[in-house]
């Protein structure tokens, strides 16, 4: 075989296999996946006390969230971060949540799909 013909039949391959490796592209695009939609709620826990103008964020501070009012079962708990914000995934739903701590209201929020409900607790200091 001739040096010639040697490289016509790289130049071949070559050839051949760009085209088979393009035509791997050349596919109709096929559709992206779905995005999880998630939903939850989101917040913050603040702290009120009598001497304080206005209210300070809690870090630390343990949220329950129960389901339906105060009194229904515990599905999920969190701890507030440095700046008292907290985040829980949660189905959709009715839920209340409270910090754990003597002086907390409770909030009860209704979660949508796709949706988080941004909520504020505070403790309000006697």
């Amino acid at each position: 075989m001739t040096k010639s013909a040697r490289c016509f039949k790289i130049a071949l391959v070559l050839a051949l296999t760009t085209l088979s490796l393009s035509a791997c592209g050349a596919a109709s695009p096929s559709a992206s996946p779905t995005p999880s939609q998630t939903s939850g709620v989101r917040g913050k826990a603040m702290f009120a006390g009598p001497f304080e103008a206005g209210s300070q964020p809690r870090p630390g501070v343990t949220v329950e969230v129960h389901q339906g009012d105060v009194h229904g079962t515990i599905v999920a708990k969190t701890v507030a971060d440095p700046s008292g914000a907290f985040k829980v995934e949660l189905p959709p739903g009715t839920y209340t949540l409270i910090e754990v701590s003597d002086g907390a209201s409770p909030k009860t929020v209704t979660v949508k799909p796709g949706r988080y409900v941004t909520v504020t607790l505070t403790i309000i200091a006697r």
